[in-house]
């Protein structure tokens, strides 16, 4: 896959609005993360608290309260963006890991890394494993067509060749939600089936729904510059809120391009500028986020009305 893509920083792992009810995290996890970014599509419930627990211990100054919102023409809220400090779920967090759950972790991604595109399953690892806990596991589909991603999401979404600036279709990922209710789940016999052929863990294939969960596709122009565009399912978030780390520390600015209101970011760092524009729509009955976002300079608040008029008129 190409370098820079938005997953890849692991800032993005704070991004991800969908928090887990209960996770073990610690700095050696954090650490495997740092090393390996491409896991967020297998571990993102891992990192999201994980981010959630180190900014705990170092925000606790953060006082001001600041949030971003768009809304529709009804007034109605779409999406928030507040500080990760600000999170009050009911997430369990614990900082260190015991030796036998960190070794869990090591097994599962083990496994994890194992996966061939396209597939979802149900996990029982036999070993470190007390609880007997069974977990969802996937990959997503990967894609370096764009005639093939088209063909395997249909027609509900529309994924541009060009965006503005040159930028030109490189690949990308996809997934849909997975068919997958734990309290349903005949757990014993994947219990059964470990014990009976003896292995360390076993799997037993899922079903994806017809429900779109994430695409991400990363572009290009002639000089190297990438891009990453980007759909995520936005239904069932919490409270429409997404939790960013180092809120107060970036540059954002709600603007309006025609009925649609986009939250416009700038963040520094020590050698360039990253940018990012998000809008929602529900044209099409379902929450969906939308995110443009690059370290070039092609996107910023002069362009941000080419880059979603590109997009949503084609998706209403």
């Amino acid at each position: 896959m190409s370098p820079n893509k938005s997953h890849e920083n692991i800032k993005d792992l704070f991004n991800d609005p969908r928090i887990p009810q209960e996770i073990d995290i610690s700095k050696q996890v954090m650490t495997k993360i740092k090393r390996d970014k491409e896991r967020f599509f297998v571990k993102y419930k891992v990192s999201i608290l994980i981010a959630i627990g180190l900014i705990a211990s170092i925000s606790s100054g953060y006082a001001a309260v600041q949030y971003y919102q768009l809304k529709n023409e009804k007034g109605e809220v779409l999406y928030e963006e507040k500080n990760s400090s600000q999170y009050q779920g009911k997430s369990k967090i614990v900082k260190e890991l015991e030796p036998e759950k960190e070794k869990y972790y090591d097994k599962r991604w083990e496994i994890e890394d194992t996966l061939e595109p396209g597939t979802a399953a149900a996990l029982y690892i036999a070993v470190y494993n007390p609880k007997k806990t069974v977990e969802r596991v996937s990959r997503p589909f990967e894609f370096a067509t764009l005639t093939d991603l088209r063909k395997k999401m249909g027609e509900g979404v529309y994924v541009p060749e060009t965006l503005p600036g040159g930028y030109h279709f490189l690949d990308a990922r996809f997934a849909n939600g997975i068919q997958f209710d734990y309290e349903k789940y005949d757990k014993e016999a994947l219990y059964k089936q470990a014990e009976k052929e003896k292995k360390e863990f076993v799997m037993q294939p899922l079903e994806w729904t017809n429900e779109l969960d994430y695409m991400y596709a990363t572009y290009k122009d002639s000089e190297g510059s990438y891009l990453n565009f980007n759909i995520t399912n936005y239904e069932d978030v919490e409270g429409s809120t997404t939790y960013v780390v180092d809120l107060d520390k970036q540059k954002k600015e709600v603007i309006k391009i025609g009925k649609t209101e986009v939250l416009y970011t700038e963040e520094a760092s020590e050698d360039r500028v990253s940018k990012r524009i998000v809008w929602v729509t529900e044209d099409s009955g379902k929450k969906l986020q939308y995110e443009v976002s690059t370290d070039g300079d092609k996107l910023n608040k002069d362009t941000i009305s080419q880059f979603v008029n590109v997009v949503v008129p084609k998706n209403k």
